[in-house]
């Protein structure tokens, strides 16, 4: 028995298909027509490379120049977005402090780095307005953080400076400067964790030390070597756990260079609710506060373990401390009771279930920075 291959078949008519597309092709060249694209439009051609025709490009409603706004949500684009980094060593700063701060026992040299927003290129007549960030080495690069996740700072200053939403930076809306001072990462003996002691308990030397040396020593060089707005009400702090509290400790111990505080999940002392219920009412009463913390509530519990938090290309190890944030609440109540009884006005944000770790500060870091440089009923969106 003989098999037929349909094979020559569909061969034969594929090959009679193409050939009939070439004779018409031909025609149309030979009877004076013009293939598809080159087809005349009086004088109203279209660009294949945009897509438009001559009318269309000239006007300026057709044709966007700007790029697409991105989305306002978190997670925010990690790194510089489009700023710039300065780094100032610490023959600086810390080396040239005469006060106990330029104590090196007390306060280890160590490198600061300043974000310079787009705008600062782009408008060089422009002064502008600084945040000093504490565990600054976890703020804009997730590779620098500690848990391979970092605040995504810069990302969301920029995100919130395209919608022009802070209103109270630049006529621009542009973000601030970010001075991101680190923390040092040694121990003491090794036992205490020195940054425990600069971010401590106020009534110690070693945090003292600190808020000194940020107020009277890295403030004035930040004024010095940038176009800063120096007044009190441009002049801010930011900082996460027993960050917040130093920063919180700013505004007390210097208040007339400090203006405006934002602590998350702050781990606040003893002494500094002490500080604050001593503090004169009408200085506090001029600041902008703001606060927030995750942690358990009735209804929603802080999971014990996060997968994402372990899905960083740099460190493998987040534990997130599901419980930490429960524990800080009695002290962020306590601090509010103060505020209140003073009749001082701040901003308190409660997240339940929210861990205690940099990718969950990430996710609501919006929120902080519309307290500082937005209108007041923005930190809520």
């Amino acid at each position: 028995m003989r098999l037929h291959s349909p094979l020559p078949s569909r061969a034969f008519h594929c090959f009679a298909l193409l050939l009939l597309f070439l004779v018409s092709v031909s025609v149309a060249y030979t009877t004076g027509g013009n293939p598809p694209s080159f087809q005349p439009n009086n004088g109203n051609k279209k660009d294949i490379s945009t897509g438009l025709n001559d009318k269309q490009k000239s006007s300026p409603a057709s044709f966007p120049l700007a790029p697409p706004e991105r989305k306002l949500a978190p997670p925010f684009p990690d790194g510089l977005n489009g700023g710039q980094l300065v780094t100032l060593p610490p023959s600086e700063h810390y080396l040239l402090d005469s006060n106990l701060s330029g104590n090196t026992l007390l306060l280890p040299p160590r490198d600061i780095l300043v974000w310079l927003p787009p705008d600062y290129e782009h408008y060089p007549n422009m002064s502008f307005p600084v945040l000093y960030c504490h565990d600054g080495q976890n703020a804009i690069f997730d590779s620098s953080s500690w848990t391979g996740f970092s605040w995504r700072l810069a990302g969301c200053l920029t995100r919130l400076s395209e919608r022009k939403l802070l209103t109270r930076t630049t006529s621009t809306h542009s973000p601030p400067i970010v001075v991101m001072i680190p923390c040092a990462d040694e121990r003491i003996a090794s036992l205490v964790p020195r940054r425990h002691l600069e971010y401590g308990d106020i009534s110690q030397t070693f945090a003292q030390a600190h808020a000194d040396f940020v107020a009277l020593t890295l403030k004035p060089l930040i004024d010095s070597k940038f176009r800063t707005l120096k007044s009190v009400e441009h002049t801010s702090t930011i900082g996460s756990s027993l960050g917040g509290q130093a920063s919180f400790h700013l505004l007390v111990r210097h208040p007339n260079v400090f203006g405006n505080a934002a602590c998350l999940s702050p781990a606040f002392q003893p002494s500094i609710l002490t500080a604050v219920a001593t503090t004169t009412s009408t200085l506090l009463k001029r600041k902008r506060i703001y606060m927030d913390n995750g942690g358990d509530e009735e209804d929603v519990k802080v999971p014990f373990v996060d997968l994402v938090d372990f899905m960083s290309n740099n460190h493998w190890w987040n534990p997130g401390y599901w419980w930490l944030d429960t524990s800080l609440q009695p002290s962020i109540d306590a601090m509010k009771l103060v505020l209140d009884a003073k009749g001082v006005k701040y901003a308190y944000n409660k997240i339940p279930g929210g861990r205690h770790n940099e990718r969950a500060w990430a996710l609501r870091i919006h929120k902080p920075l519309l307290a500082l440089y937005g209108d007041d009923e923005q930190i809520d969106a």
